[in-house]
């Protein structure tokens, strides 16, 4: 299950970033959604005018092995960590408008083990990376950002990365360099900086 689902994210995120914001066309993001149709979604209607294309690909194991962070003592939950199992998502999508791609993001979600659940809390916690380049990045935030062309943020319970397609190539590259490992490792991760390096780099830099 778990090797199933990280080649499906590698696949996934190849597919992200063969698109150019900016430059990719309609019929250029056609036979992605044709091969993605089984996991993918439209907000509202999709037309070259207009579409908002979502992928999203989970793995959710059986509730007996999720557990309940609000009570019990989650036997079969601590097996499954030690196994190696967990709740994994990935996710991807593009925003379109007047036959061209203006947005495109990618996002990976992995649930953390029942020994890092604090008590108190009712839902299971995770770790989870999204970063999205888009025309429409906040230019009126510029000024007041470390680096213009891109930003990182923690919001509600995940890492948020945007940038803008005037960024350099090399840090864009860094910005959708996702590590999967986090989804077949036995060992389940600690921190982002297992998913998305770049980003964890980025939210140290901003709180010097």
């Amino acid at each position: 299950m778990q090797w199933l689902e990280r080649i499906r994210a590698e696949r996934l995120l190849g597919e992200v970033r063969g698109l150019n914001v900016d430059h990719s066309s309609w019929a250029e993001v056609q036979p992605v959604m044709r091969r993605w149709a089984q996991w993918g979604s439209s907000k509202g209607p999709c037309t070259e005018q207009s579409c908002n294309f979502r992928i999203n690909v989970e793995q959710t194991l059986p509730q007996f092995l999720v557990g309940n962070p609000a009570g019990g003592r989650n036997w079969m939950p601590r097996l499954a960590d030690v196994i190696g199992l967990r709740n994994t998502a990935v996710r991807g999508g593009f925003s379109v408008e007047r036959g061209v791609v203006t947005a495109k993001w990618f996002g990976e979600q992995v649930t953390l083990p029942v020994g890092e659940w604090s008590a108190g809390i009712n839902y299971i916690p995770y770790l989870s990376v999204l970063s999205g380049e888009s025309s429409k990045f906040k230019s009126d935030a510029k000024g007041h950002l470390l680096h213009p062309e891109r930003s990182v943020e923690r919001a509600n319970n995940y890492l948020l990365v945007s940038y803008t397609p005037a960024e350099e190539t090399s840090e864009k590259s860094k910005l959708m360099d996702f590590q999967f490992e986090c989804i077949t490792r036995v060992r389940p991760c600690q921190s982002e900086d297992a998913i998305l390096p770049e980003a964890w780099r980025m939210m140290q830099e901003e709180k010097r």
